[in-house]
């Protein structure tokens, strides 16, 4: 079946961007105050963190069963909590600004590390699965995640992948929100 039609295909025209001065002295104030509160040096010290974390721990402590540190379903593993550990950052500190500075220290520290698997994920589509997910919104996003990362990890409707990806990305939304809080971000 071949389409045809593609009224509904948005295509993105520079000469329509919105850079009003207003919004561009709006992002410099707020960056301004946040530099000053302190939140940008915690921002980064949050994303390296957050890097380090996934190496200090013990994965598998965190895991329901062993499968999910074979060799086949790993990267799918990596993936999931990368893409959970971004998320966490926008829905949870307080400004767009902070959320892309944890997010580039993160990347930052990971890039530099020996997860042999990072750059595949980064070029790979995993993230654009799990975005779909998110911007698809609902009640129900947690356990479409889950339902990704079960059709990523190639056992699409098996209930313990779908459960186990549900539980981490909820599992790692948590802690970042519980490590946000504790830090103390300003409004």
């Amino acid at each position: 079946m071949a389409y045809t039609e593609d009224s509904d295909v948005k295509i993105f025209d520079p000469s329509k961007k919105d850079d009003s001065p207003n919004d561009v002295m709006s992002y410099v104030e707020g960056m301004a105050h946040h530099r000053q509160n302190g939140n940008v040096d915690k921002a980064k010290e949050l994303g390296v963190e957050m890097a380090l974390a996934i190496y200090d721990e013990d994965q598998s402590s965190k895991l329901s069963d062993e499968i999910f540190l074979s060799a086949e379903i790993f990267p799918q593993l990596c993936a999931l909590m990368l893409f959970s550990t971004e998320a966490a950052f926008n829905y949870y500190l307080p400004s767009p600004q902070l959320s892309a500075i944890a997010a580039n220290a993160f990347h930052e520290v990971m890039s530099r590390s020996n997860l042999p698997v990072y750059d595949e994920i980064m070029a790979g589509p995993e993230f654009s699965f799990y975005f779909l997910s998110v911007r698809k919104g609902g009640e129900h996003t947690a356990e479409d995640i889950g339902k990704v990362f079960a059709m990523l990890c190639k056992h699409k409707d098996d209930q313990k992948f779908i459960d186990e990806g549900t539980r981490l990305y909820l599992m790692t939304l948590n802690e970042i929100q519980q490590k946000i809080t504790d830090m103390k971000f300003e409004n």
